[in-house]
């Protein structure tokens, strides 16, 4: 048995000797007949020492200058492969009607509050419940992130409402008709209500016009009804305007944001204008930019946004950094309070805060609203809108309405393209490589094939040439050592000293010649 596992070691010890030779036989074939820059004179040992030296330098040289040329070409491959220029070929552009979402200060009235309180609540119940109660209902109809924290006085009564807030804030928040009035559209009259649909934001409550995120139905929905479908403007319509009034409006100021029709309200995005009657006309222009698709074939933390169907999100169909930070935020909620706020959309799996976790959320609103957790980039087909210029209202008129137009027709647009992608990069790469040291792809490959496939076969098909080159390489001369201390074109006619192998003697040694 021992007998046995002795034979099998020596057959090892006798493959790994002939791997050996052939790795050293192949490096010495590779070197003298590789196509790189100056590597087969240093390979070749019958040339001057200080030659070869010369060309390992030069060598090393252009492969540091190589290494570093590259390393910054992969850096500028990764921060900035594209670049943002302008599309003016306006003409020929499909430009959207932007949302306008109208927000409230105060999305109800004390007179609303006060027919619900007393539905609920007859002439004969305490006052002072009476009152708690009217305060809570107006939080409810006001909820937000804004007044979250406010829910912490409730928690010690009991006998309030612990959930199901949305039917509640349905009761005394607003109608359409009893907030917008004196609707237009490119200059024609225009049904407000079926325009302005109700919708439930970070802000609170609110009405958008041609929002794709509204409340799908509301309890005083009428009939029938039949959402107005404004897909685009065109560049010969006669006014790119809207109108509307609203009463009241000095003691309750209106948020007024202007954004695209796919974006969600969020509390990262401020309004464009808070409306209190002082100005009677605002002016937007759009700032498009779209990704072409060879984008594509970049990484998201290369071009530093997200196409529309690269990521599913379930707050909505299509990428939009808005949808993303609310499906964080409701993450967020989740995880630290086990339920989300229920100004978002009905989501499985994300069931609404009662009353214990709307606590929860106000103790941790820090956490949930830190933007910089959420791992969202901007959309790659996306639109911003900026207030150009704004226009005073006539002192005279009070209830004058609140025109929002385009300043102009969309003239530019950015485009977002690859300037810098994989083809370049390999381009450039090789030619840098090629420039300094000769090196292609195929001296890749060939290396491979020199140092794994050629030498393993030769272990397999010549094992008596490389037992013959074994026995050679061993009893091979040491190459000659100078040991002098001048260079060799000072040293003349000297005896230089020579390590020989004399088998089965000792080594001997010859001294040089110091002056």
């Amino acid at each position: 048995m021992f007998d046995g596992l002795n034979n099998i070691e020596k057959v090892d010890k006798s493959k790994t000797k002939l791997l050996k030779t052939s790795m050293r036989l192949q490096f010495s074939e590779f070197f003298n007949h590789s196509t790189l820059h100056g590597v087969r004179y240093i390979a070749q040992s019958d040339r001057p020492l200080h030659e070869r030296f010369m060309w390992f330098s030069f060598l090393s040289v252009g492969i540091v200058v190589t290494s570093i040329i590259i390393i910054s070409l992969w850096e500028k491959f990764q921060t900035s492969p594209t670049i943002t220029g302008l599309d003016t070929d306006f003409h020929s552009w499909d430009v959207q009607f932007p949302a306008i979402t109208v927000c409230p200060k105060r999305p109800t009235s004390d007179e609303k509050v006060w027919e619900y309180v007393t539905s609920v609540y007859d002439n004969n119940t305490d006052n002072e419940r009476a009152e708690i109660f009217f305060k809570f209902i107006n939080e409810v109809a006001s909820f937000s992130y804004e007044n979250v924290q406010t829910f912490n006085q409730f928690s010690e009564y009991n006998w309030l409402p612990k959930d199901k807030f949305k039917d509640l804030a349905y009761q005394v928040v607003y109608h359409c008709e009893d907030l917008l009035y004196d609707c237009t559209f490119k200059g024609e009259p225009y049904n407000c209500c079926l325009g302005f649909e109700p919708v439930f934001t970070e802000y609170g409550f609110c009405y958008s016009f041609n929002a794709k995120h509204v409340v799908p139905d509301w309890p005083w929905m009428p009939e029938n009804y039949s959402k107005a479908n404004i897909e685009y403007v065109y560049e010969t319509d006669n006014k790119l305007t809207i109108t509307f009034n609203m009463d009241n409006v000095p003691k309750n100021p209106l948020k007024v944001f202007i954004h695209s029709k796919d974006d969600m309200l969020i509390v990262d995005s401020l309004p464009q204008h808070l409306w209190t009657r002082r100005i009677a006309k605002i002016f937007f222009n759009s700032k498009q930019t779209y990704t072409t698709e060879g984008a594509r074939q970049l990484t998201i933390k290369q071009r530093k946004c997200v196409f529309p169907d690269e990521i599913s999100l379930v707050t909505d169909s299509n990428y939009t950094f808005s949808a993303c930070m609310i499906q964080c935020r409701m993450d967020t909620s989740r995880k630290l309070c086990g339920c989300v706020s229920w100004f978002y959309k009905s989501i499985d799996g994300y069931k609404y805060c009662n009353l214990d976790g709307l606590k929860c959320i106000g103790k941790n609103l820090k956490q949930i609203l830190n933007g910089l957790a959420c791992p969202c980039e901007l959309g790659c087909m996306n639109t911003v809108y900026e207030v150009e210029k704004l226009q005073d209202a006539q002192s005279d008129q009070f209830d004058e309405p609140l025109e929002i137009s385009f300043v102009s027709w969309p003239m530019v647009r950015y485009r977002r393209e690859v300037l810098f992608g994989w083809v370049d990069l390999l381009v450039a790469f090789g030619g840098i490589a090629g420039l300094f040291l000769g090196f292609s792809l195929l001296s890749g490959v060939e290396i491979i094939y020199y140092f794994t496939l050629r030498a393993c076969c030769m272990v397999t098909n010549n094992p008596e040439i490389l037992e013959e080159l074994s026995q050679e390489y061993d009893q091979k001369d040491e190459p000659v050592i100078n040991l002098g201390l001048k260079p060799l074109w000072i040293v003349e006619n000297k005896e230089t000293p020579v390590i020989t192998k004399n088998h089965g003697k000792k080594e001997a040694f010859t001294l040089p010649f110091l002056p």
